[in-house]
């Protein structure tokens, strides 16, 4: 692995960051962008503490020992008052946001008040943390959070040596600059991160400098050395710092192409309820950062590029980007198809009318039958005849997850390999149905799972280069084996 001081690239923060607990400084010139801040913990602390915080799956990484700490820590003020007024919701998720990176703007100040250091807002009409100053500030006083800070700050510092150490962010600029030239506004650059934040990166200028408000890959909240990571841990940990960082690039050069790509790209053929409604430059562009993600997979990491783009495509079919694999197709193979000289930059207005070709044929298959979908069987090996709603590509290698559940709890989850000579595979009617056979559990609900994010190996996809909707289950009942 090249090594990760960013000796080409100086990364110039001219803002006001928090690199102790409390203490305001002037960054310098110098090669690590990654900022601790004093008051985005906290920020991440209060809604780690909530309903909300402790429920959802996704939204607060509660793997780790820090994690442990926090709520070792502040549990014995669940009841503080503030928990309750910033309780919020995946609706709410512009409130949650904002309160989280919003806090980024204030520091302390000598007597431990919390003062606003810079103008920014994390989004237009929300201004949630300053609403609740009072509020936060006695949850600071009675908590102890200062100490606690205080005392944790050593493993935040070491946090950010080794997210930096992880992401190879030099060979990410350059990677990016080489495609799309440089970027002006990225002489200002600063990273920041809480090991609390499970979910939601996101990219805002801070006082004009560009600050990526990151996710911390899964083996450093485990304790795990960045030497012990594997080649695909490392390349599907930088995805989440490169999507945002390469919106620096995309945007403006999709920008320049607003008119081919209004007549060529329809946000409501490419969205399922993401978010963005109509905005088909915001959903291209979302579609766009993650491709060219993928290009730079395949060029820094060719031997594990195949199984992490497949992970994060299916994930962004989650969020409603739901043809992501058939855009991240479309995008390498015009790439790896382009003439000697060309950047990716240049292939936008044949890339963009590709895309406008797809639109009549493009659908998300579905699975509209199963023979044994919420039935009882007894035998513990099953002949499965599952019909789609469109053509699939007719692979006779592929795989899902058999969840077994009992007593209402998921017990175990195992990866089931299915091959013709293991299964018995065989697609018919223009590859509209499969027939395979599959053992099940006895005395339990068997759930399988096809197209699994992170689990499968090979995804279910129709013809047309589109995936199977993720987490697509079957579920049948063993009363007994034989």
């Amino acid at each position: 692995m090249k090594s990760l001081v960013l000796t080409r690239l100086s990364v110039a923060i001219a803002m006001l960051v928090w690199a102790g607990f409390g203490s305001r400084v002037e960054a310098q010139p110098g090669p690590n962008p990654v900022r601790v801040s004093e008051t985005y913990e906290l920020a991440n602390i209060i809604l780690a503490l909530t309903d909300y915080g402790k429920t959802d799956p996704w939204e607060v990484a509660q793997h780790s020992a820090y994690y442990k700490d926090v709520r070792a820590h502040f549990d014995p003020y669940a009841h503080h008052p503030l928990l309750t007024a910033v309780n919020y919701s995946r609706e709410k998720w512009e409130s949650y946001l904002s309160f989280r990176t919003d806090a980024y703007a204030f520091t302390f100040d000598a007597n431990s008040r919390l003062v606003r250091a810079i103008d920014f807002h994390a989004n237009k009409e929300f201004n949630p943390f300053e609403e609740q100053l009072n509020l936060i500030e006695d949850f600071v006083r009675t908590t102890g959070f200062r100490q606690f800070y205080r005392a944790h700050l050593p493993y935040y510092q070491r946090l950010a040596t080794a997210y930096l150490a992880s992401q190879r962010y030099d060979e990410m600029r350059h990677f990016l600059e080489n495609e799309f030239g440089k970027r002006s506004e990225l002489t200002a650059y600063a990273i920041v991160f809480s090991p609390l934040v499970g979910r939601m990166n996101c990219h805002r200028t801070v006082a004009g400098v560009g600050t990526d408000f990151i996710t911390l890959p899964d083996f450093l909240l485990d304790g795990r050395a960045v030497n012990k990571a594997t080649r695909a841990e490392i390349a599907s940990s930088t995805h989440m710092l490169f999507t945002e960082l390469d919106h620096a690039f995309v945007n403006p050069a999709t920008a320049q192409h607003q008119a081919l790509l209004a007549a060529n790209f329809t946000a409501s053929r490419w969205d399922m309820s993401s978010g963005y409604g109509r905005d088909s430059v915001g959903v291209f562009n979302e579609y766009m950062t993650w491709a060219v993600y993928d290009l730079y997979v395949q060029t820094y990491f060719p031997d594990v590029a195949a199984t992490v783009s497949q992970d994060w495509a299916l994930q962004n079919a989650t969020r409603g980007f739901f043809a992501s694999s058939a855009f991240n197709h479309e995008l390498t193979r015009l790439y790896k198809a382009r003439r000697p000289g060309q950047r990716l930059n240049d292939l936008y207005p044949a890339f963009i009318r590709r895309l406008g070709a797809l639109t009549s044929s493009l659908s998300q298959p579905t699975i509209t039958h199963c023979n044994l979908d919420k039935q009882t069987i007894a035998d513990t090996v099953a002949t499965l005849i599952i019909r789609f709603s469109e053509p699939m590509m007719a692979d006779t290698s592929l795989n899902l997850v058999r969840a077994v559940e009992q007593a209402g709890k998921v017990v175990r989850q195992e990866r089931v390999a299915l091959t013709p000579a293991t299964s018995d595979l065989r697609w018919t009617n223009d590859g509209t149905m499969l027939q395979v056979q599959v053992r099940l559990v006895a005395n339990a609900i068997n759930h399988l799972v096809l197209n699994y994010p992170w689990r499968t190996r090979t995804a279910f996809r129709s013809r047309n280069g589109v995936d199977l909707k993720p987490y697509s289950r079957i579920s049948t009942r063993v009363s007994a084996g034989n």
